[in-house]
């Protein structure tokens, strides 16, 4: 008898070319193709069952040109609550204003900080956008402040994110933006660490000149639990590791686990990190169910993500 279970085969471009057949193929690659194809599979799932769906993605993702994806994504109302970091949401703000620039993986550190550019991978970000956001996050912050003075009692970090997307409004081009969206269509954005970054220098600067300004951390952690077990059916879509991919699956523990788990990452688990962690480590944590509905694809974002948005949530 032999062991496994079906024809290893590629796609067969001898025929008209089918986009359904051509990403289908994927499971009977091999290795992270099949991985892959499972993932669209698993996406399916949470669609057909109506999942809510949980995405966590960090601020890389929004650096690239995902971030237009994912503002897809919750315009459409397709994904259902989401979870980034401070880099994630400030990032998504800057590109209302200006745009982030093709680079070089290799340019020269020093040259480009003498030049006045931020360089993430291959990507170059002007000061000018920093210096925009300085002046935007300034007014945002003072009327955040008037309100508080207002209500008398400190504002939440769900209320700071949720402002932020209303205010957005009167920026130009604010409805390229997730977090724009996110409020218009009452989708949950949370943002953890949120006293990091550009956004953590704000606060701080801002509590030197105003030492009533307060913000409290603990209704997002309450508003995640609360719909996490208040949810029927639940798939989570990581993108990367870091803080969104564990604050999402550590809230899935009060449930025993997603039912489907979708992680895309190129972390490895040798190093025992929370972004390397597969599916079978959640499962012991009770993070994930104990079936088989879970999968990490071994891969870089940006080539796997449009994919899996693609033949997951566009193709019919």
């Amino acid at each position: 008898m032999e062991l496994g279970t079906g024809k290893v085969r590629g796609y067969d471009f001898e025929r008209d070319f089918d986009a359904t057949d051509f990403f289908d193929s994927f499971n009977g690659t091999g290795f992270q193709a099949t991985n892959l194809g499972k993932a669209i599979s698993l996406v399916r799932k949470m669609k057909s069952e109506k999942a809510r769906i949980y995405l966590g993605f960090t601020s890389n993702i929004t650096t690239s040109g995902l971030r237009d994806i994912i503002t897809y994504l919750v315009k459409n109302r397709l994904v259902h609550f989401l979870v980034t970091t401070t880099g994630g949401l400030e990032e998504d703000i800057i590109k209302t204003h200006g745009d982030f620039l093709h680079g070089d993986f290799n340019a020269d550190g020093a040259y480009l900080r003498k030049n006045g550019v931020n360089r993430s991978g291959n990507i170059f970000v002007p000061n000018e956008r920093y210096v925009w956001f300085e002046q935007y996050m300034s007014g945002f912050m003072e009327r955040l402040h008037s309100m508080q003075k207002k209500k008398k009692e400190p504002l939440d970090s769900v209320e700071f994110i949720r402002e932020l997307g209303r205010d957005m409004s009167r920026l130009k081009n604010h409805e390229e933006s997730f977090t724009y969206w996110a409020y218009m269509n009452n989708i949950p954005l949370l943002c953890v660490p949120l006293a990091d970054g550009a956004i953590g220098d704000h606060i701080y600067f801002f509590r030197k000149k105003h030492k009533d300004f307060t913000i409290d951390l603990t209704k997002e952690v309450e508003l995640l639990y609360d719909d996490v077990l208040n949810s029927e059916k639940t798939g989570v879509i990581a993108l990367g590791g870091s803080v969104p991919k564990h604050h999402i699956m550590n809230a899935l523990m009060l449930r025993e686990g997603a039912d489907y788990t979708v992680y895309i990452n190129t972390g490895i688990e040798a190093e025992g990190s929370n972004a390397g962690a597969n599916p079978d480590e959640a499962k012991s944590w009770g993070k994930a169910s104990l079936d088989s509905n879970n999968v990490k694809v071994w891969g870089e974002a940006t080539i796997v993500f449009p994919i899996l948005v693609a033949a997951g949530f566009k193709l019919k």
